[in-house]
């Protein structure tokens, strides 16, 4: 006798599983710090640090690894070993591994090491704990994980609000007042579903919004272009270190141990990149008399001695919430 699981036809079998979801920027990079750790573990799940809402790692792992796909899990599941493979052959140097801790919120760094800094002081997502000598003595390795399905991304070194281009949030301010002097339903709508639903059913209040947000990312970047071209390049290299590039030793390494910026590319034959964030720019910071920067777009690049190495963009939070934040990401060229 058939099941009545065998006599559905497809279509209701279909309905009637839950699909599992595609893979979210974040949930994709909580996956990447938390597989990164357990095959760095010696393919055991950290035992620390809970994450904000008490999760341990193994139980944030199995919360999101239930909510994607199997496909996606496993590529996630691959790639971070690959990651983790490529991280103890570069930091072989410093000992075996002794263990690996998920430092994902406010105080789990100083919880691990005894050594205090806050999260923009120190972006570590994971720290590695080796074991540097026979009596046992420890070297911290702090690891700042990205990681992107497109091979050889540019993916970004640091992300901020709108308060990073440097007076910006007047424009920012002016243009959401005009929009809802244009569209004043909106100014009643608490909500960004509200608004988005608004505009979905309003094609040409749509239209009209999508013209604004793309004058705005380009009057911020010409915006960023003017303010920063008065600075004198000594108060740009600032700008370029602490908002662009994070360019500065982490408290840990100003007590002897190490900082890593480990970047992760590729759906297959994965690729990586490495970054020392307080050496790697060091020399073109410190001659910022040769440095000028030039606007593009929604943004600007700097150059040294007439050569690109990094590139400050805005962009909106939300493309579909007509009053959306701003945020600026930084990278590397």
């Amino acid at each position: 006798m058939l099941s009545f699981k065998k006599m559905l036809p497809n279509f209701i079998l279909e309905a009637v599983s839950k699909p599992k979801s595609e893979m979210s920027p974040n949930t994709k990079g909580v996956m990447h710090e938390l597989l990164v750790g357990f095959h760095l573990n010696g393919g055991k799940h950290m035992d620390r640090h809970p994450n904000a809402v008490g999760e341990s790692p193994r139980q944030a792992h199995d919360r999101l690894k239930n909510s994607v796909s199997k496909e996606d899990y496993t590529l996630a599941n691959s790639r971070a070993k690959a990651a983790a493979d490529d991280l103890r052959k570069k930091l072989k140097r410093h000992g075996p591994i002794h263990s690996v801790h998920w430092t994902s919120k406010p105080g789990d760094l100083h919880r691990s090491t005894g050594i205090h800094a806050s999260q923009k002081e120190d972006a570590s997502d994971i720290v590695i704990q080796h074991t540097q000598n026979k009596k046992g003595a420890l070297k911290y390795t702090g690891v700042g994980l990205k990681v992107s399905d497109k091979p050889g991304a540019d993916v970004p070194v640091s992300n901020h609000g709108i308060e990073s281009t440097l007076g910006g949030k007047t424009l920012h301010d002016a243009h959401k007042a005009k929009i809802l002097k244009q569209h004043p339903k909106l100014a009643g709508m608490t909500s960004p579903d509200a608004r988005k639903e608004y505009l979905r059913k309003n094609p040409a209040a749509n239209e009209d919004v999508r013209q604004r947000n793309i004058q705005l990312l380009h009057d911020l970047g010409k915006h960023m272009h003017t303010t920063m071209s008065s600075m004198s390049t000594e108060e740009l290299a600032d700008h370029i270190r602490n908002k662009v590039l994070h360019a500065h030793a982490t408290p840990m390494q100003a007590q002897g141990h190490d900082h890593i910026r480990h970047t992760t590319t590729g759906t297959s034959n994965f690729q990586f990149a490495h970054a020392d964030p307080e050496l790697d720019h060091e020399h073109i910071l410190k001659d910022h008399k040769n440095i000028t920067v030039k606007q593009h777009g929604a943004g600007v690049v700097f150059y040294h001695k007439g050569e690109p190495f990094a590139r400050q963009r805005v962009k909106f939070s939300s493309q579909s919430d007509p009053l959306s934040s701003i945020k600026s990401s930084g990278n590397i060229m």
